[in-house]
């Protein structure tokens, strides 16, 4: 399924953390990895007639240039095999405009971002490069927060067809690390003064709603489980109670849950969580990798 992968990089030891689950999922599609550097221009002070004096801008960016064609040249001899396809893109211009554009451009498949640190790529993550890529980018996009591979992958579903556009890439992902996949779901709660009034008409029938509801959303995981079933892959459910956004991080703080994957974009769910309440918290508040789908 990927079959061309891009991977943003800033020269720093953080940002190359995305080339290990690149480099993993390109070998299994026999594919190619495409590796990004965007030349950031930088006031730079150089000894000048005996003194120090500025790097004018045109100076600077042809400077960043250079380095970066030094950068990824090396990066290709020091970190990619000779059996993977690879190529080296410098491309200028805003950041997130031009990893979105690229990947347009390219059709590239997946977009894998590492996290975590204080400049370049790291800072990216919960700024407004990577909320601009996630919200503009034409193909999923990995958000990779750990340096080891994912083991445990948990698929977040809200019974929406839209929702459940996550569960090839999710799954596809999962089998290439070996991982181990949990499909999950948050049942609505129902409020206690809405129980409290069906009690008032039937004695426990508020508890019985309730308990219908759950019942419903563990069906619909079996049901999908089943549909989605292959042999090189343990497929498990697991249900939470709303709010969504808690539930997911609970879950995943209390199971070793490596990868969160999540669908976005769209009316309903799951859907609406891009930029609204439960997508921003969970990528906010989760310390795992995240795989975001865009469910066009």
């Amino acid at each position: 399924m990927f079959k061309k992968i891009l991977v943003p990089l800033d020269g720093s030891d953080l940002a190359e953390h995305a080339l290990a689950a690149a480099l993993a999922l390109v070998r299994q599609s026999h594919g190619e990895l495409l590796l990004l550097r965007v030349p950031v221009f930088e006031t730079a002070v150089m000894p000048a007639f005996g003194g120090y004096g500025v790097m004018y801008p045109d100076q600077s960016l042809e400077h960043s240039r250079a380095e970066a064609r030094e950068y990824l040249k090396s990066t290709q001899k020091n970190s990619i095999a000779p059996d993977v396809t690879c190529r080296a893109l410098i491309v200028d211009g805003d950041v997130a405009s031009a990893i979105v554009d690229v990947a347009k451009d390219e059709t590239v498949d997946l977009i894998v971002m590492s996290t975590h640190g204080y400049s370049g790529v790291a800072r990216w993550v919960m700024g407004s490069v990577t909320e601009r890529v996630l919200g503009n980018a034409s193909c999923p996009v990995f958000v990779v927060r750990e340096t080891d591979l994912p083991r445990q992958v948990m698929i977040t579903l809200d019974g929406s067809e839209f929702a459940e556009r996550a569960l090839e890439p999710g799954l596809e992902a999962a089998a290439t690390f070996g991982a181990k996949v949990t499909l999950m779901s948050a049942v609505r709660e129902v409020n206690v003064s809405m129980i409290k009034e069906m009690d008032t008409i039937e004695n426990g029938m508020g508890e019985r709603w309730q308990d219908e509801i759950a019942k419903d959303v563990e069906e619909y995981l079996h049901k999908v489980a089943k549909r989605y079933h292959r042999d090189d892959l343990t497929l498990t459910t697991a249900t939470t109670i709303e709010p969504a956004a808690t539930s997911i991080l609970d879950y995943a703080e209390a199971h070793p849950v490596d990868l969160l994957v999540m669908a976005t974009h769209g009316r309903s769910g799951l859907l609406r969580w891009v930029y609204g309440s439960v997508t921003e918290k969970v990528l906010h508040g989760a310390k795992r990798s995240m795989l975001i789908v865009r469910a066009k």
